[in-house]
C-alpha cells in the first residue's frame, strides 16, 4: 500500500486505519488498501469545530474482487483547553448516534430517496475523536460560497429538503419517543451557557461590537441602547434563547443550519441551478421547534434581497413541503400554515443570536478569515480585533443587519406571554414570545 503523504495527515491515519473504516463502512471481511491519496483540505475559516481531511483510497474488496475508489471525508475533534467544550457538549457521541441510528431511519421514512446527510463508515475515540464519511463530492455535491448568501432558487430548494427532514423526524418521534434523549439541548444548552465564560465572553464581544456598530446609525440611537441592555444579560438571554417552550411544535433541527453545513447539486446542463441539497454535520442537532433551524438559517445565509422579498414565500414553501410530506407518511397532526408562522416568530430570538454570532463571521472576506480557529479566538487581542473586522470585511453584512434590526422593531423589546388558540389541531399553544 502507498500512502501519499504531501498534506500532512495525523500518523494514525495509515493503511490500518482506513483498511479498518473501509471494512467497517462497506460491511467487508477483506479489504485490501492499494493507496491512500489526501487531497488538500479546506483552509482556515471554513471549519471551526473540528480538523477536515479528505482522502483518496484505492483498494480491492473480497467481496467483488476489482480495483475500486472511494473519496472519503475524515472529520477529527482533538479535545483541548480551547475545544473542551465539544466534549461538554457530546458533540462527538451525539454526531455518532444521527449517523449510525437516526439518518438511515429517517431516509427510510420519507419514502421518496431523500438523501439527508452523507454516510457514515466509521467512527473512533482512539487516538482522537474522528468520524469517516462519504466525500458528498464524488456524487456532484458541493458547497455555494458562504460570503454571498443564498439566492432564491437555492432558498427553495434547501428548505423543501429541511421540511422533509424535520417532516421525517416527527414521525420518527411518535414511533421510537425514546430517541429524543439523545438530542436534548443543542449549542445552547443551559448547563454550558452558565459554566462556560469562554463561549459567554466571546459572545458579549460579538454583540458590543453590534452595538457599537449600530450607536453610530443614524436613526437607530433607542435600538443600540437595547442591544447594550441585552448584552449586559446575555447569559440569561442566551438561555431563554436555547430553552425549550412548553407546546412548540417538536421536530429534529440539525442545529447549525448555516451555508457550509449543507452541499448543493446542480442541473447538469444549467450549472447554475441547483436540484438537490444534502447537510452535513450533526453535532449540535436536538429536538425543538422547527422554527429554531429555518430562523437560523434565513439570519445566516440569505441573500438581503431574498430576506426582504421572498421571507413569506420561503417560509409557504417549507409548510407545503412539510405537509405534504407529512401527509404520505399518514401522520395526523399536520400544522397549519399560520402554526409554522407563529412557530418562526416564537424562536425569532434564535435568529437575533444567529444574525450577530454566526452572520459576521460566515460572511468575512476569505482572506480575512484565513487564520481563524477556535484556538486563535481565545486570544481576547486576536479575537477583538478579527470580530472588529467580522462587522467590516463584507457590506452583506452591514446591510443585512441593519435590516433585521429594523426588521424587528415593530415588535416589543421586553418578555411577552401570551396564548395562541387553534395552531395546530386539538391543542393550545402556551408560548413565551422573547424578542430584541
Amino acid at each position: 500500500m502507498k500512502l501519499d503523504t504531501k498534506n500532512e495527515p495525523p500518523q494514525y491515519q495509515n493503511e490500518k486505519f482506513f483498511k479498518t473504516a473501509l471494512e467497517n463502512g462497506l460491511r467487508d471481511m477483506s479489504v485490501d488498501i492499494k493507496k491512500i491519496i489526501f487531497a488538500q483540505s479546506s483552509g482556515g475559516g471554513e471549519n471551526y469545530c473540528s480538523k477536515i481531511y479528505r482522502a483518496r483510497a484505492l483498494y480491492r474488496s473480497s467481496k467483488r474482487q476489482l480495483d475500486e475508489e472511494l473519496a472519503l471525508i475524515v472529520k477529527t475533534i482533538v479535545i483541548t483547553p480551547a475545544t473542551q467544550f465539544l466534549e461538554e457538549l457530546a458533540v462527538y457521541l451525539r454526531e455518532k448516534i444521527f449517523y449510525f441510528d437516526v439518518l438511515g431511519r429517517l431516509e427510510v421514512l420519507i419514502g421518496d430517496r431523500s438523501k439527508f446527510g452523507p454516510k457514515c463508515l466509521y467512527t473512533t475515540r482512539d487516538p482522537v475523536q474522528t468520524i469517516v464519511l462519504d466525500d458528498l463530492t464524488q456524487y456532484g455535491f458541493k458547497l455555494a460560497s458562504r460570503q454571498n448568501g443564498r439566492d432564491e432558487a437555492h432558498c427553495v430548494v434547501l428548505l423543501q429538503k429541511l421540511a422533509k427532514f424535520h417532516a421525517s423526524s416527527m414521525v420518527l418521534l411518535e414511533k421510537d419517543p425514546c430517541i429524543r434523549e439523545h438530542f436534548t439541548t443543542g449549542m445552547l444548552d443551559e448547563q454550558y451557557i452558565c459554566t462556560n465564560q469562554r463561549f459567554i465572553n466571546f459572545m458579549t464581544l460579538q454583540l458590543r461590537t453590534l452595538a457599537d456598530v449600530v450607536s453610530k446609525w443614524v436613526g437607530f440611537e433607542a435600538i443600540a441602547i437595547k442591544l447594550y441592555r441585552h448584552c449586559d444579560n446575555i447569559t440569561e438571554n442566551l438561555v431563554k434563547t436555547g430553552r425549550a417552550i412548553p407546546g412548540e411544535l417538536t421536530v429534529l433541527n440539525h442545529g447549525d443550519l448555516w451555508v457550509n453545513n449543507f452541499m448543493y447539486k446542480y442541473d447538469a446542463e444549467d450549472p447554475g441551478k441547483p436540484t438537490d441539497v444534502v447537510f452535513i454535520d450533526f453535532q449540535t442537532s436536538f429536538f425543538g421547534s422547527p422554527g429554531c433551524d429555518i430562523n437560523f438559517f434565513l439570519n445566516s445565509s440569505v441573500q438581503l434581497n431574498v430576506l426582504v422579498n421572498r421571507r413569506d414565500f420561503l417560509v409557504r414553501t417549507y409548510h407545503q413541503t412539510l405537509r405534504n410530506a407529512l401527509e404520505r407518511m399518514h401522520y395526523e397532526h399536520i400544522p397549519t400554515l399560520h402554526g409554522i408562522q407563529v412557530e418562526i416568530r416564537v424562536r425569532d430570538l434564535y435568529g437575533f443570536f444567529s444574525s450577530y454570532a454566526f452572520l459576521p463571521m460566515v460572511a468575512m472576506r476569505k482572506e480575512d478569515s484565513c487564520d481563524n480557529s477556535i484556538e486563535a479566538l481565545t486570544d481576547y487581542e486576536f479575537a477583538r480585533k478579527k470580530v472588529q473586522l467580522m462587522f467590516s470585511s463584507n457590506p452583506r453584512t452591514t446591510e443585512t443587519l441593519r435590516y433585521a434590526i429594523k426588521h424587528r422593531k415593530r415588535y416589543k423589546y421586553s418578555l411577552v406571554a401570551f396564548y395562541i388558540f387553534g395552531t395546530f389541531i386539538g391543542y393550545w399553544f402556551n408560548v413565551v414570545f422573547v424578542v430584541l
